[in-house]
Formats: C-alpha cells, sequence, structure tokens
C-alpha cells in the first residue's frame, strides 16, 4: 500500500467516502469522513495517524506510543469502536494489502485495536489470516447498534411498534399540540447557519438534565466533536434537524445525518423544565415521518441502548479484533 498523508488524506475526504460507501459489513456513517475526522481531532488529537492506500481501499488508522516499548494503532475513531479502519469494494484483497501493510509496520509488543467489523465478514476473517502468523489474535467487546427500518413508511414503521408504544406515542403528540408546541425545521443549512443552530443546540443541552448535571455534550471534547462535525455535515447537504418551540423559545432538539439511503440521528435533548411533554418522543416521531416521505429507507438509531428497542430493530452488529505482535 501507498502512504498518504494526513492533511491530503483530509483534504479528499469525499474520495474517501465513495470507497467507504462501496464496502459491505461496515457502519458506513460513522466510517465515514465526517465521523472519523472530527473524532480523531477531538478525542485522538495526541496520536499519529497513519493512512494508506492500494487499488483494493484504503486503511485509516492511528498510532500511540505508550509508557512500554509498545506501540498501539487503531481506528480514527477509536472512542466507541463503531467505525472501520478499512474501506474498499474487494474486502479481500483489501484486508490482505492492509493486513500485510500492518504487518511491516509493526514490532514486537504492538498491538492493534480493529473496530467495527462483521466476524462473519470476508474483511475480518482475511485480517485474522494474514495476520495469524505473526500476531497473537484475539475477539474483542462486541458492538450492537438498533436501526428502525421505514419499509412502508411512517405507517409501516409505525405498525411494527408494539400497541403500547403507539399508545403512549399518540398521547404525547396530542399533548405537544394542547401545549401549542411548535416544530420548527432545519434542513440544509448553509455552513454559517449550522454554526448557529449548534449554538441553539447547546442552550437547550445546557437546560436538560444531563447538562445540569454536566454529562451532557455541552462542554470538553464532546462539544468539539460534534461542533466539528455539525457544519462538516451541512457543508455538504446531509444535516437534518428539528427544533421543538414555544412562544419562540427553544424546548427541544434533536438532529443527524444523511448518508446514502440512511440517517444517522446523532443527539437529541430537551429543557428539563419541560420534561413532562415527552418532546424527545415527539421530535423522533416527527423526523421518521420527514424522512419516511423522503426516501430514507433506515433510520439508524445508533448504538445499544434499551429504550431504542422500542424505536427500532436489531442492526448491525461489529467486533473488535486484538492483535499483539509476537516478534
Amino acid at each position: 500500500m501507498d502512504t498518504v498523508p494526513f492533511e491530503a488524506f483530509a483534504r479528499n475526504a469525499r474520495e474517501y467516502d465513495v470507497a467507504v460507501g462501496e464496502t459491505a459489513d461496515i457502519d458506513r456513517f460513522c466510517s465515514s469522513s465526517a465521523w472519523i475526522l472530527p473524532a480523531s481531532a477531538a478525542f485522538h488529537g495526541d496520536r499519529v495517524p497513519e493512512i494508506a492506500r492500494s487499488g483494493a481501499g484504503w486503511l485509516a488508522v492511528a498510532r500511540e506510543v505508550g509508557a512500554g516499548s509498545g506501540r498501539l494503532r487503531a481506528p480514527l475513531e477509536a472512542m466507541w469502536g463503531l467505525a472501520s479502519p478499512l474501506a474498499g469494494p474487494d474486502a479481500a484483497r483489501l484486508a490482505r494489502d492492509a493486513g500485510g501493510e500492518l504487518d511491516s509496520r509493526m514490532r514486537r509488543g504492538d498491538l492493534l485495536q480493529l473496530s467495527g467489523l462483521r466476524r462473519d465478514s470476508t474483511l475480518f476473517r482475511e485480517l485474522v489470516a494474514r495476520l495469524d502468523g505473526s500476531c497473537e489474535i484475539r475477539v474483542g467487546p462486541k458492538t450492537l447498534r438498533w436501526a428502525a427500518s421505514l419499509a412502508g413508511g411512517y405507517g409501516g414503521w409505525l405498525g411494527r411498534r408494539t400497541r403500547k408504544f403507539r399508545a403512549n406515542l399518540r398521547r404525547a403528540l396530542a399533548k405537544a399540540r394542547d401545549e401549542r408546541v411548535a416544530i420548527e425545521v432545519v434542513d440544509r443549512p448553509s455552513v454559517p447557519g449550522a454554526r448557529a443552530l449548534y449554538e441553539r443546540i447547546l442552550a437547550v443541552e445546557a437546560r436538560s438534565w444531563k447538562g445540569r448535571r454536566g454529562a451532557g455534550f455541552a462542554a470538553g471534547d464532546m462539544r468539539t466533536f460534534y461542533g466539528l462535525m455539525v457544519p462538516w455535515l451541512a457543508a455538504e447537504g446531509r444535516l437534518r434537524a428539528l427544533f421543538a418551540t414555544r412562544d419562540g423559545q427553544d424546548l427541544a432538539f434533536h438532529f443527524g445525518g444523511v448518508l446514502g439511503d440512511t440517517y444517522r440521528g446523532l443527539q437529541m435533548s430537551y429543557d428539563d423544565g419541560f420534561a413532562s411533554l415527552s418532546l424527545g418522543n415527539v421530535l423522533q416521531s416527527e423526523m421518521i415521518g420527514r424522512l419516511a416521505e423522503a426516501g430514507t429507507r433506515v433510520y439508524d438509531l445508533g448504538s445499544d441502548m434499551a429504550y431504542k428497542a422500542n424505536w427500532g430493530e436489531r442492526g448491525l452488529e461489529t467486533v473488535m479484533l486484538l492483535a499483539c505482535r509476537r516478534g
């Protein structure tokens, strides 16, 4: 594989995203540049990116030098283990090329954490076969996602929910109407508009129960991560957002990004003073309706959390491939 300077990789990220879109068995949104480059800057700024490319595709990892003699290599986003470090349409050849490249860079004691891979995929099997001769191989934690099929439109999605869920949602929507809650749609904002939108989002998040406890994303590295991602998505026309408002006051928000036929929900929250209105449910329902009308096929709810089972079905499950160089 040929080494690609990180600056050149970032400048030509759309070319990389084309390869991501052609890769089977990965989380495409979370492997795309709009996710991995903000994550690299926000969470892993002390790591050295190592980007390589062959005719089969891309390898995108970053190297961290530990306190001991060993070094760690992991995907550019290693915070949640959602991103695949490999992208390209020829899975078998890509895995062999990438495995050979990694093997040539590793020395005794070096570690690999390659996340975002389906255990039954060609990428995983071929990587294991290529690295097994020189590395101790283990399979790390599983990462499950939830996704809602929008087949049959909003009605089809709703019909696949439980009777209790439908009844609770009807009550929430009716109460929001009775309380004069309006829905503001922010569709494909400009980059300056997206930055202003993000400030509105942060203001609501600061008034949420998480924000008031200091556990939200309105501060620190998470604020940086989304602060980079939101204008990135806007620049590509892929940002979607909703606000619940009343009398000009923002009460809640929901935002995410589109990639191909899939919408990836990113964050939603509400002012804690209006918790009784179930505005998270109201906005999520509204977004699903709009996505279905636009022809979106899948609403990716993200990583495993108990409440998501009510909104969708089990989605992609990936594992982490762990490897330690023998010598």
